[in-house]
């Protein structure tokens, strides 16, 4: 869903005066990981919404204010009334290196749609965070970054010339699966991830439901003499998340509660 950005006002200054402080906490500029901004409340948000009162920018930012507006709309006409939580999920981080923390957050765990609880939700696999930048004075929704806790979500080494960082999101037990955001612009876009160490492109690999064409045991790295991590029947149908550097192996996905795993490519029935 696209949220509604509107310009802001003065309550934008308070609230980048209560992110540069955060960001002063250690002695660091910016965090290598992203952090939860604390006293966020959606129930705030919503509650001054509705009385048309005024709004506290660091319990309610613009961007949560401005989707919250949005998902008031869009939960009505579910038939729904929708809800805030009284402490609200928001994450900060510095993309760019200017000193001033981007904002990063989903409705799902912010709100809820009652009596029409689904609106909201995505599915097991979670929804992804918008990450939102102030840019003369509005804020911009600027990619969408997959991960469950802000510990995940990590500043990477390159920078483009604008200064905004590459984002890495580890949600694996010892980074075994590392996703790569790289900044192409104007916006950040999942293009490769790294699985225990093989390169997997996504941006230029095919995507899709495919069914295997024969049974086909996964393998944890690209690679025949690498470890099993799960043997599918022909048929089974797997969904493409990139090709592995070298072209020869698909990283699939069995399913949602399944183990990823490297197949070669004749395995998987891709017309």
């Amino acid at each position: 869903m696209a949220h509604l950005l509107r310009r802001g006002s003065g309550a934008i200054t308070a609230l980048l005066a209560a992110l540069t402080l955060l960001a002063g906490c250690g002695g660091e500029a910016q965090p290598v990981r992203a952090a939860l901004l604390a006293s966020v409340s959606p129930a705030h948000c919503l509650q001054a919404i509705a009385a048309d009162a005024s709004i506290d920018p660091v319990r309610c930012p613009a961007p949560l204010r401005d989707a919250i507006m949005e998902a008031t709309t869009v939960c009505r006409e579910a038939g729904g009334t929708l809800q805030g939580s009284p402490e609200g999920t928001v994450w900060v981080i510095d993309v760019n290196g200017d000193g001033r923390q981007e904002l990063a957050f989903e409705l799902d765990g912010n709100v809820s749609c009652v009596d029409a609880w689904s609106v909201f939700s995505c599915g097991s696999l979670g929804c992804p965070k918008t990450l939102y930048e102030l840019r003369s004075g509005a804020w911009v929704a600027i990619g969408g970054i997959l991960a469950s806790e802000p510990e995940q979500l990590m500043l990477g080494t390159i920078a483009a010339s604008d200064g905004h960082r590459v984002l890495e999101v580890c949600a694996q037990e010892d980074c075994a699966e590392r996703w790569i955001y790289e900044w192409l612009g104007t916006a950040y876009d999942s293009t490769r991830v790294e699985v225990r160490g093989a390169r997997v492109d996504v941006a230029s690999s095919i995507h899709g439901l495919y069914p295997l064409a024969t049974q086909t045991q996964l393998r944890a790295l690209p690679s025949e003499d690498s470890a099993e991590v799960g043997q599918y029947d022909a048929g089974t149908e797997v969904a493409i998340v990139g090709t592995a550097a070298g072209g020869a192996w698909y990283y699939v996905s069995p399913c949602n509660a399944c183990p990823s795993g490297f197949a070669p490519l004749s395995a998987v029935s891709v017309p």
